[in-house]
């Protein structure tokens, strides 16, 4: 949530030329300076600012523009010059933290994933899905954030001071609107500090990626025109929000009968859209038809660990052995079912986002093949450093069948039955999907999350 930080580091990172790289490395260092002189109580404070731009210069952000404008030792020289100004003004610990970080994100197996896609020898990529610490996961290759009612109530959680003040600045601006419309602006305002961190990378690939997805009402899950006005709502708050005429922003809707006109329509109207809540290879293929047809990238999300935690429940429930560890392929089934399935219809525009992250194994079952549509994969700090701590190899085993002795257990299962059927088969209706258990456990997160930001402005 330092914005500050992302203030004084775009123009360094993110340069038009090389003699601009250089001049924004001055200012930086003029402008600590003259702060320091002005607030010598904020001395630590700036002094860390000067710190973490220097380990941002030995990160992956340095990937987006600057190594096609500057040489490598140059940059390297850069960063040294920031930690040594850090320690001639008495933050020694602090540089060497700095340094720690440096060390710890050149052997990361994620940025090493990263390495690899921009080599074209990977075809995965992943986003930040907290509302909050999105440095450590940029400087490690991530380029978007996720959120959903769930991850501003952790923003509250995490930040009580900063949430209360947000709450009296959306009933300034908003005077005399409902506690739904100020409900929806405490969305914009959290997303919009993501986005402003984005924005250059949004930029640098052309819209692509730099995003920040916001996710519709849960509470109007069967309600088609409200998910369009809240995401035309949203579109025109984030341009006013940002100051911007196209906000870097993916909305997500939910991946149920409702939303199968809503997608229609705000394709039409060229947004951005992401297909969330979505757990079973009948909800990839029946919103995969309708977002290929859209002129920007598409995602259908996987939430493969909730899928998974449902699918160890019921087998548990039968007594079955290892339960857990079995369950862990139900997902690993269901994504490389739908990759298969979406190959061989020559979808277009369209990607599987993995969420829901348990571990290693789902980062491990994300991995696509070269040449075919690349998979985004979602999680959260804690997760990247497990991978990064115990790295699977990279390899894509998207065409691998899933073992024999593991299927057979799982199609014991009601909820992989269901999850792995295709809409021809009919195990999964979009009545039942009501009743289907993943879907129940994370759609009551999200209405009671969202109906607490709600209470806020009562």
């Amino acid at each position: 949530m330092n914005q500050f930080l992302i203030e004084k580091r775009n123009p360094i990172l993110f340069p038009e030329s090389a003699a601009d790289f250089s001049k924004q490395l001055e200012t930086l260092k003029t402008e600590l300076k003259a702060l320091m002189a002005d607030n010598p109580e904020g001395k630590d404070f700036y002094l860390k600012t000067a710190v973490d731009v220097a380990v941002d210069l030995r990160s992956w952000l340095a990937e987006w523009v600057l190594v096609d404008l500057v040489k490598t030792e140059d940059i390297t020289a850069a960063s040294n010059n920031l930690l040594a100004f850090a320690k001639d003004f008495g933050a020694a610990e602090a540089a060497a933290e700095g340094e720690k970080e440096i060390e710890a994100i050149a052997s990361s197996a994620t940025k090493k994933l990263c390495d690899l896609n921009k080599e074209g020898k990977a075809n995965t990529v992943w986003g930040h899905d907290y509302a909050s610490g999105l440095t450590h996961s940029l400087r490690r290759g991530a380029r978007w954030v996720t959120s959903n009612p769930c991850k501003i109530q952790l923003f509250k959680k995490d930040f009580p001071d900063y949430y209360q003040e947000l709450i009296a600045e959306i009933k300034r601006e908003n005077a005399g609107a409902t506690p739904a419309v100020m409900a929806a602006q405490m969305f914009t305002k959290v997303c919009a500090i993501s986005a402003r961190a984005l924005y250059p990378i949004f930029k640098a690939t052309d819209k692509q990626y730099g995003f920040v997805c916001m996710q519709v009402d849960p509470r109007d899950i069967k309600d088609t025109d409200a998910m369009i006005k809240q995401v035309e709502f949203w579109y025109d708050a984030m341009k006013k929000e940002l100051g911007v005429e196209e906000p870097n922003v993916v909305f997500k809707l939910p991946a149920v009968e409702a939303a199968l006109e809503a997608a229609r329509i705000l394709l039409e109207k060229n947004y951005k859209l992401c297909m969330t809540l979505n757990f079973t290879v009948t909800q990839h293929l029946r919103f995969a038809e309708i977002l290929s047809k859209g002129k920007k990238n598409g995602y259908l999300v996987l939430m493969g660990g909730q899928l998974d935690d449902q699918i160890a429940k019921e087998l548990e429930a039968k007594g079955v052995e290892n339960a857990k560890d079995i369950a862990k392929h139900g997902a690993e089934a269901v994504i490389r079912k739908s990759y298969r399935l979406l190959a061989e219809k020559g979808y277009k525009n369209l990607s599987i986002m993995t969420a829901a992250v348990r571990g290693p194994w789902h980062i491990q079952n994300s991995f696509a093949p070269v040449g075919g549509a690349p998979v985004l994969i979602t999680t959260v700090t804690g997760k990247i450093n497990q991978f990064d701590a115990e790295p699977t190899p990279f390899d894509s085993l998207m065409d691998q069948p899933i073992e024999e002795k593991y299927l057979e257990v799982l199609k014991t299962s009601d909820v992989f039955n269901k999850a792995i059927c295709t809409p021809d088969e009919g195990l999964l209706t979009w009545e039942n999907l009501y009743e289907y258990p993943p879907f129940v456990a994370f759609f009551t997160q999200f209405v009671a999350a969202y109906q607490e930001i709600e209470d806020d402005f009562k």
